[in-house]
């Protein structure tokens, strides 16, 4: 019997600024089935909050305990492991890693940065690295389309060339990390066997 569902955004719920026909009223109807659901997302250029805006533009009630991506999935094992970030990421997930302890030890987190991806920022978390900190990637694509229809490099590409530098493997926090989906589905007390990815 299923109990839950988690519904990828891009190409499921939206393409681009526009809903999916159809993906609104399917919500709609998951929820009068009396159906949990969750919104996932591997983005790496915009925060949980904005993630939740958008969702709210279409026309969803959603809220914010709703809404997973890489950036919540960092900061709660930041919380839970005990350390402080070193971020190379957009300026857009900022507001994620807002209000966290302050602690010795450390993590380096690696998200799209863009044009933040500079030999001084890498070379500073190889530095961080050297000095123990872990390694967390946010996502591991290796490029995407921009704006103007180019393929692009993502994250991936920086991660494995801090993974070659330190001789550390980075740990995944997005998809498709199973710990990614088993939190979402943690969140509405759901058994993998009884939910359903979309």
């Amino acid at each position: 019997m299923t109990r839950g569902v988690l519904l990828d955004l891009a190409g499921v719920i939206y393409d681009g600024e526009t809903a999916i026909p159809g993906g609104i009223d399917a919500v709609t109807r998951l929820r009068q089935a009396g159906l949990a659901i969750r919104f996932i997302s591997n983005t790496t250029r915009s925060s949980k909050q904005r993630v939740l805006e958008r969702l709210q533009a279409l026309g969803l009630t959603v809220t914010k305990a709703d809404v997973f991506t890489p950036a919540h999935a960092a900061r709660e094992w930041l919380l839970r492991n005990g350390r402080a970030p070193y971020l190379l990421i957009h300026s857009g997930l900022a507001p994620d890693f807002c209000e966290l302890p302050d602690r010795d030890e450390r993590a380096v987190i690696v998200g799209d940065a863009g044009d933040a991806f500079t030999y001084a920022a890498l070379n500073d978390a190889f530095r961080e690295l050297s000095a123990g900190a872990e390694l967390l990637a946010l996502a591991t694509n290796r490029t995407f389309r921009d704006a103007d229809g180019e393929l692009s490099l993502d994250a991936g590409p920086f991660v494995a060339a801090l993974e070659f530098a330190s001789l550390k493997r980075a740990t995944v926090l997005g998809k498709p990390s199973p710990a990614f989906f088993l939190s979402a589905l943690a969140s509405m007390d759901c058994p993998p066997d009884q939910a359903i990815m979309v």
